[in-house]
């Protein structure tokens, strides 16, 4: 993802999509592992991408050695937020315990409408990537998108990590060349429309 694209990220909604897996699985009364929990997240915003040819969190998109990961939302599993401000990712979710993740409270949630930066298609696609893979392992998720049928956009880093860029992506998705380039100048300008709003 080029500079320009990363202004598309958002840490609220990265926040709220994490809540909602994590919200599913306590309602199981399951643990989510930071690999499944970035599995489901990734597996999330590919779906957005393939239905609506935009993200729901806008984040930029690494192979990693455990398969394709979001790379800004790894780093707030990681390390939390460098940004204090009330509906960031420290605000919903506890410090990584181990291989596990929580959220902070368990009263923050009552339901899917709490999280009210998302909106009704991308708790639909949430809840679809939900019924599909929530009752899958970390280790078969790992593998899901392992193999080429499935994820053909993520590569073998060999140990380190590669961008995986959204023409990669939406090539895999089977969009045509003219829709990647009408999709990829949409994400352009709607990241243009966020630097003058930040500004």
């Amino acid at each position: 993802m080029d500079c320009k694209l990363a202004l598309l990220f958002n840490e609220k909604k990265a926040a709220q999509v994490a809540a909602f897996f994590l919200f599913k699985a306590s309602q199981r009364e399951a643990n989510i592992t930071i690999l499944k929990l970035m599995k489901l997240m990734y597996l999330a915003e590919r779906r957005s991408y393939q239905q609506y040819g935009e993200p729901i969190i806008g984040d930029a998109l690494v192979s990693m050695p455990n398969g394709p990961v979001l790379s800004n939302t790894l780093d707030l599993i990681n390390f939390g937020s460098q940004n204090n401000f009330d509906g960031g990712w420290d605000t919903l979710i506890a410090e990584r315990s181990g291989r596990d993740m929580a959220l902070k409270s368990p009263d923050l949630m009552s339901s899917e409408e709490d999280l009210r930066e998302l909106s009704e298609s991308d708790v639909e696609i949430l809840q679809s990537i939900w019924s599909e893979f929530g009752n899958k392992s970390a280790h078969w998720l790992r593998e899901y998108t392992h193999r080429h049928e499935n994820c053909p956009e993520w590569e073998d880093p060999d140990g380190s990590s590669v961008p995986i860029k959204l023409e990669t992506l939406f090539e895999a998705l089977g969009f045509s060349e003219a829709e990647r380039n009408v999709l990829l100048s949409q994400l352009h300008q709607r990241a243009w429309v966020a630097s003058t709003l930040s500004t």
